[in-house]
């Protein structure tokens, strides 16, 4: 029996050895960025049977995250470590950017070898994956924009559901009469320039602007069109009671697909994606909706624009042929018609009425995808009709290598623009100033020189090395003089040297590294380049510019780095304000928390709980909690007749409500004050109360003197944490810059815009600045922080 056993045993091994050999040697063709949701079930059921036409091949896919399914930072550092996957699916506005920092493959060679005709996509498309005459990527799909509108409103409201606006008079016209007020609350907007999927980006091509030169070396996003464009937008906010008071607010209230403000019919009109007509089959199956091209300034001719993402291929994949063939199979009619019917059968079995394909790049994809998936509802029909009609007629974002932020600083514009804190032509001008002078660092390059590699090594060796050197000889200075103590001590420090290694390798040297980079021009992709202490100048150099008008001069400050002093400002103001609100709300629950009233240890369970709520999990409750519409603050508020703030949406009032949200977890300090109430004598009060003072006096003259070691210790913290906010700001964003913390912009530096030796820079000026706030604050103690010791001598 046992022979037996051993017999079975011995050949499962074999079999298992024989499989994982088998396993071993398949290909492993690894793709990046294909969202995992129930609507890529056959996208993902695709890919899979690419592994059936290549037996030899195992496709593995995964999501690294962030916007567009794609994470910038881990793709960058899994470049730059020689370990990126196969092929990504990225957003195709992105491509530009990549390639200039010669992070893809480009595939003309591929592409002629294999005949792949550039006709079968859409012109926007195709165009938008070419860098500098080169193609990096192959589109897969594409979008478009058009007007939703909703037909029962027309109609409730005297407007002919079949004659949707054509042009800007129009819809302005149409978006008052379908906007609906009650007791001064907005219960309907008619339309709202930025709601869907719009953007200034539409609105500039409709009126004939253009952001970015032809040559793509001048940015164009002050274009006097584009200013005019800009100018409308705001003029419709403003109609609609204004963005910072009104609207923002209302678009607070709605979060999108089963909430979404068009959907349940709350916004009568909107400029959106063909995606939308997914969520509206799933969520909203009744909406009597029409689509249209989306209106354009009277006389200007229909355009939309594109976006949409591709298939590249990164230039250190280990299986650059493989993943040319999947992609290539992706885009292939075979494919998505194959995917298509899983998605069909996935849709039917979990109750959705049909499946709406996404628009291909391809056109010929695309021709067969709609003919043998298309509904038979009339409305999604002639919708998708017309968002084939527009693809002809569509616009992409200007590929170059400053994509991102060129988006972003039309994004500022627009935010700045519509809460009025700059003029549209002042907005423009400076974002046209920000990306102008990345394109300028681009296109004229300073002849910085290469970081000389071994000496600098050489120098930070020495320095680090004099360092260990000195201390050796402190050590064995201070070194017992009998042989015990002294076995004692290197034993010591033998344990402790797992320790001591691990500090010199992952934190002494990434602060050495971070000091080099600051003096460097580093993306991360490319080698160093020095550059002296150009980064440091460019952040704190500002000048005095004197301009004459009518034989009047005026002086006017310029910097050269304008968020960086606005991220100052806003951190200097949440520390002014934080820190003495936190430490006093602190030390009040403390105080109550230190009587003796039965079923204390519950309370100060209760006060400290919101301290170990993690950040995220709090700051969406919190966004949910200051909620401008349905929020329990404004609720609560207007019970007592105030009618609450935006307190997310209008740049005034973000900083005191992160403030608000910040004060909640003031029960982690409690702690530390709770400690030191401890530790103060009561004798001191019982004699204090005995020579007649009253409740104030015992606090002023016993309980504050006898904290002021608390005090400071937490005035330091205080500051250092205020001076280090990101993750809140980064989740709820902030209007208008008006969250853009430190911290937030300078990991927007380093990895939005692979500005390491920026990032670096601004690192150590942060570093200084602390440094310097705490150096102060050592200095003053003496004078006014009392210590127990003290007293006893």
């Amino acid at each position: 029996m046992q022979k037996t056993n051993l017999l079975y045993l011995t050949l499962l091994l074999i079999l298992s050895l024989t499989l994982f050999s088998f396993a071993q040697d398949k290909t492993r063709l690894v793709i990046w960025g294909f969202p995992e949701d129930e609507s890529w079930v056959g996208v993902h059921a695709q890919a899979k049977y690419f592994e059936k036409l290549h037996p030899n091949v195992e496709v593995v896919m995964g999501v690294p995250g962030g916007r567009g399914g794609m994470d910038p930072q881990k793709l960058m550092t899994a470049i730059a470590g020689g370990t990126p996957p196969d092929l990504i699916w990225q957003d195709r506005f992105a491509v530009g950017s990549w390639a200039a920092r010669d992070a893809f493959l480009a595939l003309d060679d591929l592409i002629a070898r294999d005949s792949v005709n550039p006709n079968e996509y859409y012109p926007a498309c195709w165009q938008e994956t070419i860098y500098q005459g080169h193609v990096y990527a192959l589109p897969y799909n594409t979008d478009a924009r058009a007007l939703y509108y909703n037909k029962d409103l027309f109609r409730e409201v005297g407007l002919d559901p079949n004659r949707p606006p054509k042009d800007w008079d129009e819809l302005e016209v149409y978006a008052k009469k379908l906007t609906k007020f009650e007791n001064g609350k907005p219960i309907r907007m008619g339309f709202i320039p930025n709601f869907g999927n719009s953007w200034l980006y539409l609105y500039g091509w409709q009126n004939g602007g253009e952001f970015m030169s032809p040559d793509g070396k001048i940015c164009t996003l002050n274009d006097q069109r584009i200013v005019e464009a800009l100018e409308w937008m705001v003029k419709v906010y403003d109609m609609l009671g204004g963005r910072a008071k009104v609207v923002s607010g209302f678009e607070a209230g709605f979060q999108g697909q089963i909430t979404d403000a068009f959907n349940i019919g709350k916004v009568a009109m909107k400029i959106d994606g063909d995606w939308c007509l997914d969520g509206i089959a799933r969520y909203a199956p009744n909406l009597n909706f029409g689509v249209a091209p989306p209106p354009s300034p009277k006389g200007k001719p229909i355009i939309t624009w594109s976006g949409g993402f591709s298939l590249a291929i990164p230039v250190s994949a280990k299986h650059p042929e493989l993943a040319w063939q999947f992609a290539k199979w992706m885009n292939s009619i075979e494919g998505n018609i194959y995917g298509g019917k899983i998605q069909q059968e996935f849709n039917r079995k979990h109750g959705k009425p049909f499946y709406i394909p996404r628009m291909s790049a391809n056109k010929q994809v695309n021709q067969v995808l709609f003919s043998t998936f298309l509904p038979d509802d009339p409305n999604y029909q002639s919708a998708i009709k017309t968002f084939l009609d527009l693809l002809e007629v569509s616009r992409f974002r200007p590929v170059t290598p400053v994509g991102q932020l060129l988006w972003d600083e039309h994004v500022r514009a627009f935010d700045d623009a519509s809460y009025h804190i700059r003029t549209p032509k002042e907005a423009l001008d400076f974002g046209t100033k920000n990306v102008q002078k990345e394109l300028d660092k681009i296109f004229k390059k300073k002849p910085y020189k290469l970081l000389n590699v071994p000496i600098t090594l050489t120098i930070v060796f020495l320095l680090v090395g004099m360092v260990f050197l000195y201390l050796i000889i402190r050590f064995l200075i201070a070194l017992p003089r009998n042989a015990i103590g002294r076995q004692e001590a290197f034993t010591g420090l033998l344990f402790a040297s797992p320790w001591l290694l691990g500090f010199l390798i992952f934190t002494i040297g990434p602060i050495v590294a971070s000091i080099i980079f600051s003096f460097c021009e580093y993306d991360v992709l490319h080698p160093a380049k020095w550059v002296g202490f150009d980064n440091y100048l460019n952040l704190l150099w500002f000048k005095v510019e004197t301009s004459s008008e009518s034989a009047t001069y005026t002086k006017v400050f310029t910097v050269n780095d304008p968020l960086f002093w606005k991220s100052i400002w806003n951190t200097v103001y949440m520390a002014i304000f934080g820190v003495p609100l936190s430490m006093l709300l602190s030390l009040s629950i403390a105080m109550l928390l230190n009587t003796n009233v039965r079923g204390m240890t519950l309370y100060r369970t209760i006060f400290y709980l919101p301290a170990i709520v993690p950040v995220v999990a709090s700051t969406i409750l919190w966004r949910w909690f200051l909620n401008p519409q349905t929020g329990i603050m404004n609720v609560l508020l207007s019970y007592i007749g105030i009618t609450g703030p935006n307190w997310i949406g209008d740049p005034l009032w973000t900083k005191p409500a992160l403030i608000i949200m910040l004060l909640w977890g003031a029960g982690g300090g409690m702690i530390i004050w709770l400690a030191g109430l401890k530790g103060i004598p009561e004798q001191l009060y019982e004699a204090a109360e005995i020579d007649g003072s009253n409740w104030w006096q015992r606090f002023w003259h016993i309980t504050i003197p006898m904290l002021t070691p608390y005090i400071f210790f937490n005035l330091i913290m205080g500051i250092i944490g205020y001076f280090q906010i990101f993750t809140q700001a980064y989740l709820l964003g902030g209007p208008a810059d008006s969250l853009l913390f430190y911290v937030l912009n300078l990991f927007f530096q380093a990895f939005q815009y692979f500005k390491m030796g920026y990032a670096c820079a601004m690192a150590w000026i942060l570093f200084l600045i602390i440094l310097g706030l705490t150096i102060v604050q050592i200095k003053l103690a003496p004078r006014w922080v009392h210590y127990e010791l003290e007293r006893k001598f």
